[in-house]
């Protein structure tokens, strides 16, 4: 099983975010950091966030028949996916493309946790958002 914990820190003066997702796999641990300007609001980054995570699993080749459970700590994400849609047109895009990299994967999950569940990738979205450390710029 391949556990993926995202999360992403917004600062709204700056629009600038902080991305960033933890991986499991086989007792590996893997992690990423990147970090994105002028962005809307803080639903926008969450939705790069998973978009960023799923592209992950797809450049690392995981095999289509492996369960992956991603979580995270966004209702609107978490429930967009579930439900197939989202209400806000200013999210549409991104769903449209995190919902067909779903669709390559038979057993790919995507859970809401509470945010004390959800530490690590807040971690790593915080320094991700103030560039500490190895963090892609995008």
């Amino acid at each position: 099983m391949l556990l993926i914990h995202i999360d992403a820190a917004f600062n709204p003066k700056t629009q600038e975010a902080g991305l960033a997702y933890y991986i499991q796999q086989d007792r590996q641990e893997y992690q990423e950091k990147i970090y994105l300007s002028k962005l809307q609001d803080n639903h926008l980054a969450e939705f790069c966030c998973l978009f960023y995570g799923l592209k992950w699993v797809q450049q690392h080749e995981i095999n289509i028949d492996e369960m992956i459970l991603i979580k995270t700590d966004s209702k609107i994400v978490a429930q967009s996916v579930e439900k197939g849609y989202v209400k806000s047109e200013q999210y549409k895009r991104q769903l449209d493309e995190i919902l067909y990299l779903i669709a390559q994967y038979k057993l790919l999950f995507v859970n809401w946790v509470p945010e004390k569940d959800n530490r690590i990738a807040d971690h790593l979205a915080k320094q991700a958002l103030h560039r500490q450390g190895k963090v892609r710029v995008l």
